[in-house]
């Protein structure tokens, strides 16, 4: 029970120290009683204090030179301290090893959490680069196609030359959204993009997407509806970037909506910011998809996805922009009941 209290290396000498003297002194008791047989007090105070001190500095010492050394070198690796020179304070009447022992548990929980964020990143970096070849594959190997069936015949043949090469245009357009995409997701993770904010009423920017989509929408019998209680309601944002994020979401609503639904845009006025929510009826997102929906190339439905001519890039696009605005997006979905993607901006 005692060992388990000593915590600090002065309690440990001293506990010693005190041991050794106690047996000194019976050593000397006994000494005394079998060859002077007197018992002389004095002598038996003055040879425990004077082993008790001897034994409690010599013990001292020594262990104050080896832990220090061992726990030196300790705090140096777990730092990476290579400067033999920096002084580490060891104080012998703290817990040194306990601190030490403190100091390496936190310091292994630190290197494991590094190593899963480790993997994780590798995991990620061979998820993208698989998709990002996936996603130049199918274009290239389409260009190559026609281009070498033009050069062992076709370009002469009236009937499929012209076809073959605006074919191979769509592909090389193809892999020219994806670099464009790329460089833009670069571009505005590195900083390098520098936001134009102004203030825009974003009700008649709304209106002005939802008009663009008007053809597209009719073609799916999808119904567009602004759901807004004001005329004018201003923002301060990037309009050209905003505009790209209300496209990306407002098409995405109609790709996965169905027949006779509905894309609705809410426009709700909080205080210092404007709630800015693209709903549909669709046919919804599952919460595994929701967790992974703003990574690069993630697809929900990828045949559909790359049908509608998308790069996979446009919600990863649109979540960066938004974070950019220092605003967050998210999205509440159910399978079979439809989606609302949602985000925010501040007032002008």
């Amino acid at each position: 029970m005692m060992i388990k209290q000593i915590k600090t290396p002065r309690q440990f000498s001293f506990v010693v120290a005190l041991i050794l003297a106690l047996l000194s002194i019976s050593v000397s008791l006994f000494v005394q009683f079998l060859f002077e047989h007197s018992i002389s007090f004095l002598r038996l105070i003055i040879v425990g204090s004077i082993c008790f001190l001897l034994s409690y500095f010599v013990i001292h010492y020594f262990l104050e030179k080896l832990i220090t050394s061992k726990i030196r070198l300790l705090y140096r690796v777990i730092h990476s301290n290579e400067d033999r020179s920096v002084a580490i304070d060891l104080k012998m009447e703290n817990d040194v090893l306990g601190e030490a022992e403190r100091e390496v548990m936190s310091w292994g929980k630190e290197k494991r959490e590094q190593i899963e964020k480790l993997k994780v990143q590798e995991e990620f970096r061979r998820e993208f680069l698989g998709n990002l070849a996936h996603e130049l594959k199918t274009p290239i190997f389409s260009i190559q196609g026609y281009i070498l069936t033009l050069l062992e015949g076709g370009l002469e043949d009236e009937k499929i030359n012209r076809k073959f090469l605006e074919r191979a245009n769509k592909g090389v357009d193809r892999i020219a959204k994806v670099v464009e995409d790329l460089d833009l997701i670069t571009e505005i993770e590195s900083g390098r993009i520098t936001l134009k904010l102004q203030s825009i009423n974003i009700v008649e920017l709304v209106q002005d997407v939802l008009d663009s989509f008007e053809i597209k929408a009719n073609r799916k019998d999808v119904k567009l509806i602004l759901n807004a209680d004001y005329e004018s309601l201003n923002v301060l944002c990037d309009r050209d970037k905003i505009e790209q994020v209300l496209i990306n979401l407002i098409n995405n609503s109609i790709n996965y909506g169905k027949k006779d639904g509905f894309t609705k845009v809410n426009l709700l006025d909080m205080e210092g910011h404007v709630m800015i929510e693209v709903e549909d009826d669709g046919i919804g997102i599952s919460s595994k998809d929701q967790e992974r929906l703003f990574e690069r190339f993630y697809r929900v439905d990828k045949s559909r996805a790359r049908h509608e001519g998308g790069t996979g890039l446009g919600l990863s696009i649109v979540k960066h922009i938004i974070e950019a605005h220092q605003q967050t997006i998210s999205v509440r979905s159910q399978i079979g009941k439809g989606a609302i993607f949602y985000f925010s901006l501040k007032k002008a």
